[in-house]
């Protein structure tokens, strides 16, 4: 194969892999959009699930960081 046609190929095969990244990185979730209440409700549910924390654990008095030197 000539020069030409080796740097179009490796081109093309560099768009391919960059936006087959780009499609998996900014793709919509496969969720339906939170237009309905169940829908808004189930996303909140999810949110509190997973950034809910420990209600047992006082955190309020925290405690202080000293550094490590």
């Amino acid at each position: 194969m000539s020069r030409p046609v080796v740097i179009a190929l490796s081109a093309a095969a560099l768009v391919v892999v960059v936006l087959a990244i780009t499609w998996f990185v900014v793709a919509p979730d496969s969720e339906p959009t939170a237009s309905t209440p169940a829908a808004t409700e189930n996303r909140r549910q999810k949110a509190h699930d997973f950034l809910g924390g420990d209600s047992d654990r006082d955190i309020r008095g925290g405690q202080e960081m000293k550094p490590r030197w």
